[in-house]
């Protein structure tokens, strides 16, 4: 693991919003997420027969759809062959994150086992009514859940401890490196409104995908690119760590532009070797669309088009 870390932390008074925005954070996690349950893995749905049923009866729904409107799944979807249970299993994890599927699929009409089908329908509708009382559809954002609030709520949401740990980890080492160079209010704004940008990233990419996101990272890659074009020329402070071990951790100085093929472009490419819609549980969209707001940011800084803040000086 090696992480930028290009300001001293034990300096922690230097970096008041950073500190606010860490434990803003962890009081929301701790407040409201952390005794929180989001398995719905009890649903039969998510048995190997009704995840195989749900993609043959999907298979059904598209086909009732308007030429328009099934030309926008993928391709893989529409070549998914109903012989295959398999094939067929894949694409009913597809369809339970669907949002019109999600929305009206058990009105539609299906041929096969009715019973096996009325039966279905019930499991259907629990999974939906379970789905929506979550708290990470009700703080995430989705295709769904898109309302004013849930732009800025899913940035402080998280699902679980490691996750808000890896994205806290990375928001104070960066965050006071950011608020070290261009100030509080900078550093604010670039935090809600790359995540705002990393929120449409991930809008484009899902589609009609019902399945929220939350976390802190769209906010935290605007950061790191932001940073990273800002300071192009500096060489920085690196963390890194691989085992106990002595000389096996440590800090190495390195290229601030290092950040490019260590954080954005391994992003961009696991972006593109996710399948769509049935990725990792990492929005690397969502990561790109930060850091593309962090990268106009920087230039629109190195341009002069804001100030740097005032340097205090103590007697």
């Amino acid at each position: 693991m090696i992480i930028p870390c290009p300001e001293n932390l034990r300096e922690f008074r230097r970096f008041p919003l950073t500190i606010t925005l860490t434990a803003l954070n962890i009081f929301i996690f701790v407040l409201i997420f952390s005794g929180s349950s989001n398995d719905l893995s009890n649903n039969r749905l998510f048995e190997l027969e009704g995840m195989t049923l749900t993609g043959r009866l999907y298979y059904q729904y598209l086909q009732e759809l308007p030429a328009e409107t099934l030309a926008e799944t993928p391709k893989w979807v529409q070549q998914i062959s109903t012989s295959n249970s398999d094939q067929l299993a894949i694409l009913g994890a597809y369809a339970l994150r669907d949002s019109h599927f999600l929305l009206n699929g058990d009105a539609g009409k299906y041929h096969g086992d009715q019973v096996q089908i009325a039966t279905w329908r019930e499991d259907f509708k629990k999974f939906r009514t379970d789905y929506k009382d979550q708290l990470m559809f009700r703080f995430g954002l989705s295709s769904i859940e898109k309302g004013p609030l849930s732009w800025i709520t899913y940035q402080f949401s998280h699902s679980n401890w490691m996750h808000l740990f890896s994205n806290l980890m990375f928001l104070v080492v960066i965050g006071a490196a950011v608020e070290a160079l261009v100030g509080s209010t900078a550093l604010l704004a670039i935090y809600v409104l790359g995540g705002i940008t990393g929120g449409l990233g991930f809008l484009m990419s899902q589609g009609s995908g019902v399945v929220p996101m939350v976390g802190a990272s769209a906010s935290v890659s605007a950061l790191l690119a932001f940073y990273c074009v800002a300071q192009v020329k500096a060489r920085i402070r690196y963390l890194y760590f691989i085992s106990p071990m002595p000389e096996h951790y440590g800090s190495i100085y390195l290229p601030t532009l290092m950040i490019i093929p260590l954080f954005l472009v391994a992003d961009l490419a696991n972006l593109l070797a996710a399948p769509e819609g049935l990725g990792t549980g990492v929005a690397y969209a969502a990561h790109l669309g930060g850091s593309l707001f962090g990268m106009l940011g920087a230039i629109a800084y190195r341009r002069g088009m804001f100030s740097k803040p005032p340097v205090l000086t103590e007697y």
